[in-house]
């Protein structure tokens, strides 16, 4: 089934409205439709504007919810490997190679 809030999401980020898409997102989890992949999208566009905190904790979020998802481990391991956090990324890298598909 199509999530309405990721698909209007989409077409806002495709616009450059990023702002716009998260204030979507979040209202999606205020109104308890948050998904994994609402999370990790979320998490990506906090990223994009510089919310290292946001972006670590909506991909805490996106895990908690579907904790096989192995993108969401690259993208911490990404960010923390990028940022000189190698110990971290390695931890995360770790946890990622323990889960079976």
């Amino acid at each position: 089934m199509p999530n309405i809030y990721l698909e209007q999401a989409d077409s806002l980020v495709a616009e450059g409205k990023l702002g716009e898409a998260i204030l979507l997102l979040e209202e999606a989890v205020e109104n308890g439709k948050e998904t994994a992949s609402i999370a990790k999208l979320l998490a990506q566009l906090s990223l994009q504007i510089n919310e290292v905190r946001a972006f670590q904790s909506w991909c805490h979020e996106a895990l908690r919810m579907d904790p096989n998802d192995l993108e969401v481990y690259t993208m911490l391991e990404t960010y923390f490997r990028e940022n000189g956090r190698d110990f971290e990324a390695d931890e995360v890298r770790e946890i990622a190679a323990s889960i079976k598909p």
